[in-house]
């Protein structure tokens, strides 16, 4: 599992990460701009829209990490650390102002609802330890990672397109 431990031999793949999360991220600013004003007055259409933005925005970032030339693996880990602890202190705050402004019967399913995206920044944590100790699995860690955020960020910008359009009287069918 010496790959786990060895930037250079992700290359390609966060080169693909960073495409798609940047494709992702046009595609969800032309849906918002389609839905602004309905997205805007709606917590939890504005807090969809935060999450995929932010989702994307990660993989982006650690896709940039990932790729700095000659970089060792203590440098991402290091990297990876620090970029967990600030998604955890710009997310969690945003999560629960939403979570607040939701109708109360809503707040249950949304707090279940981020476990998996929390979960998604907790491996960025054991990913970098495991690069910093040379152990846990290294950068496999952030397989997961990937995946919630890519899956994460598309539903989100699905629902915010199809919900916001349905509930916008201005489009909506008599």
């Amino acid at each position: 599992m010496e790959f786990a431990y060895r930037p250079q031999a992700w290359e390609s793949m966060f080169a693909t990460v960073a495409l798609a999360a940047v494709t992702l991220a046009g595609l969800l600013f032309v849906g918002l701009s389609l839905n602004l004003r309905t997205i805007v007055d709606s917590p939890a259409h504005l807090g969809r829209a935060r999450e995929a933005l932010l989702a994307l925005l990660v993989l982006v970032i650690i896709s940039i990490f990932a790729l700095i030339p000659e970089q060792g693996r203590m440098a991402l880990g290091i990297e990876l650390l620090v970029l967990s602890i600030l998604v955890f202190a710009v997310g969690l705050p945003l999560q629960s102002q939403t979570v607040h402004h939701l109708r109360p019967e809503l707040r249950r399913g949304w707090r279940r609802r981020l476990l998996a995206l929390n979960g998604a920044t907790l491996a960025i944590t054991i990913a970098g330890a495991g690069l910093v100790t040379r152990g846990l699995g290294g950068l496999l860690w952030l397989l997961p990672t990937i995946l919630i955020c890519l899956v994460w960020s598309t539903y989100n910008a699905w629902t915010l397109v199809i919900h916001a359009h349905r509930s916008n009287p201005e489009t909506r069918r008599p």
